[in-house]
């Protein structure tokens, strides 16, 4: 495989979809004629081979068209999440030395664009049509304006350098302002995984993958973005999974006729929970349902298999190995089902770490797939990557029988959020950009839903609620990011080096929180009851609540949040919110008439 293939395999099959999103509907041949535009504007803005662009936009095929368009013609993309904060796209800018920047315009006034280099994305026309009208409109007259900026009249095509060993693009996870991680990806380290899934998963140029992942995660990027034209095949996406919405996430995969369903533990088991029927995935087309970047839980996997009659694949991989490297389900080449699965066109094995635990070891990885290195650190590449290429992956692990392999826990402090991967001190860099927090310590608790969430203990200078707290954080970290707890102590316990102790401030937030208590005294009406529930849920004051309040008015009713909110509910009134009920509220006035129904009609003592 080669980048002038992946061309090839583009203008072949100009008239099918290439990216289905709520409101556009993009084909291959606009992708095309977007992409020989879009590199006379590399040109103009004299960017050349090797340059990195760095791309952060909410406009999905803008930064989709852009990324391809710079991997084609040998540039280095580097794809950020929208909301990422001014300050690391300020620090990841500068690292990389970025030629060029793509992002919305309402940034524009933001410290890490210089000069000339910005291309800002408005609003397009087409976001306000109906998604139909659009798509003929678009296949008549091959028009880009979807990208949201204007491009050159002047056309060529893509450069498409042949040399494997150059990078392909850098994927930056979660790492200090000071220290961004920028894991690098060769070409040949993308072609060789992009082939081993492909072939896994029985792609074709008539495959509709279901993927909403974030582009800037290794899996959103990896499996959707250049998995479909690899295949030559549709990506199709939602505008991010909440559960509210969830009904209409779940039948689009029916309505645009996916063939793969992709995404990550957390949202399968939110599906398991707050969907209402069992007959998304019924239609023949639909072949495979996919779960990447973390472990499922054995009695997810289960359940999901029995309610959904369809069987399901996992996945285990990091950043640095492309997107996958074990694989686990009913094919002949995979591991056994409730384990992470066996190494697929790469090498697996375990790197003792205790003599007295012989078959419990570091799990390491080598192959084409796994990654050239870190951005500009040596010295973290060294402790990652041994002189013959086995990546430590910091996940120990035992090997079963059958040669699938089962991993036990972790062996760095990384927080492991449904499927994405969190530095603990990243977030404890923000909170102490808060004059009054003069220590910080952030450590992984337990969830069901998440695998883990981040949890942040802090000591204060001057006595502040969390919910100021939270919304300092929000203003400095993406959403994901943001601790779902944040505690005061009077200190944070720690060795004899300065590093905290995080068994010891994991037992401190969970002492502090499990002297809270979200129930209100027996005098208190509902309503107000529930505000204060949803007030601590949500971080915020509840003066700030009314009846009126949802999930749009309220900054921190996310899709966790809500989850939270509904079993807090549950345990408040001594009630069972039924499935169907939970994942349909939108306001704190239906919570309080559910609620009120349920206590009404409950049998008295």
């Amino acid at each position: 495989m080669s980048l002038s293939l992946l061309w090839q395999r583009i203008c072949a099959v100009s008239g099918n979809e290439f990216l289905v999103i709520p409101t556009q509907r993009i084909t291959y041949n606009q992708l095309r004629d977007s992409i020989t535009h879009l590199v006379s504007l590399f040109d103009q803005h004299g960017v050349k081979a090797g340059d990195r662009v760095l791309i952060s936009t909410s406009n999905e095929a803008a930064a989709a068209t852009s990324f391809l368009a710079a991997l084609l013609d040998g540039l280095i993309p580097v794809m950020l999440a929208p909301d990422t904060p001014e300050f690391r796209a300020r620090s990841i800018a500068e690292s990389t030395s970025s030629a060029m920047y793509i992002t919305d315009e309402h940034r524009k006034d933001e410290s890490w664009l210089i000069g000339d280099k910005a291309v800002l994305v408005g609003e397009t026309q087409s976001s306000q049509r109906d998604s139909r009208r659009v798509f003929s409109f678009f296949r008549k007259n091959k028009d880009t304006s979807y990208l949201g900026f204007e491009l050159p009249k002047e056309h060529r095509l893509p450069y498409l350098p042949t040399n494997m060993d150059e990078l392909a693009y850098i994927l930056f996870t979660s790492g200090t302002t000071s220290d961004p991680v920028g894991v690098t990806i060769t070409r040949q380290n993308m072609f060789a995984n992009l082939e081993t899934i492909s072939r896994l998963f029985a792609y074709t140029p008539r495959s509709r993958i279901f993927n909403d992942i974030i582009l800037s995660h290794g899996d959103g990027l990896v499996q959707g973005l250049l998995l479909a034209p690899y295949n030559s095949c549709a990506l199709i996406r939602s505008d991010g999974f909440t559960v509210p919405t969830i009904e209409s996430w779940l039948n689009r995969v029916r309505q645009e006729r996916g063939t793969h369903v992709i995404t990550v533990p957390t949202i399968w088991s939110l599906i398991d929970r707050f969907s209402q029927h069992d007959d998304y995935f019924d239609a023949p087309e639909c072949t495979h349902l996919v779960s990447v970047s973390a472990r499922l839980a054995p009695d997810l996997w289960s359940q999901l298999e029995r309610r959904f009659s369809k069987a399901i694949y996992n996945q285990y991989g990091l950043t640095e190995t492309t997107a996958s490297a074990l694989y686990a389900g009913p094919h002949p080449e995979m591991g056994d089902k409730d384990s992470v699965g066996r190494p697929v066109d790469c090498e697996a094995r375990l790197r003792p770490v205790n003599p007295e635990d012989p078959e419990v070891g570091e799990l390491e990885l080598k192959g084409t797939n796994v990654f050239a290195g870190y951005w500009n650190n040596s010295e973290r590449t060294k402790k990652t990557l041994s002189n013959d290429g086995w990546m430590r992956t910091g996940d120990l692990a035992r090997q079963l029988p059958s040669g699938s392999y089962e991993v036990l826990g972790r062996t760095k402090t990384v927080i492991m959020t449904g499927g994405f991967l969190i530095r603990p001190d990243e977030i404890d860099e923000a909170m102490m950009r808060h004059e009054s927090v003069v220590e910080s310590a952030t450590v992984a608790l337990p969830d069901d839903a998440f695998d883990e969430i981040p949890a942040t203990a802090v000591v204060l200078s001057t006595p502040l609620p969390e919910v100021e707290l939270a919304d300092h954080a929000r203003q400095h970290l993406e959403a994901l990011k943001v601790p779902k707890r944040i505690v005061t102590v009077e200190h944070i316990p720690r060795g004899d080096v300065g590093k905290p102790q995080v068994n010891s401030v994991r037992e401190m937030i969970l002492k502090a929180l499990s002297s809270q208590t979200l129930k209100a005294t027996a005098q208190t009406e509902t309503t107000a009851r529930i505000i204060e529930i949803a007030a601590k849920t949500f971080r915020t004051l509840p003066s700030e609540l009314t009846p009126q309040s949802t999930q749009e008015t309220v900054r921190g009713w996310d899709s966790f949040s809500h989850v939270v909110f509904v079993m807090s509910l549950e345990d408040a009134f001594d009630i069972k919110v039924p499935v169907a009920k939970a994942a349909a509220v939108r306001s704190i006035a239906e919570v309080t008439a559910f609620i009120e129904g349920q206590v009404a009609c409950a049998p008295v003592s």
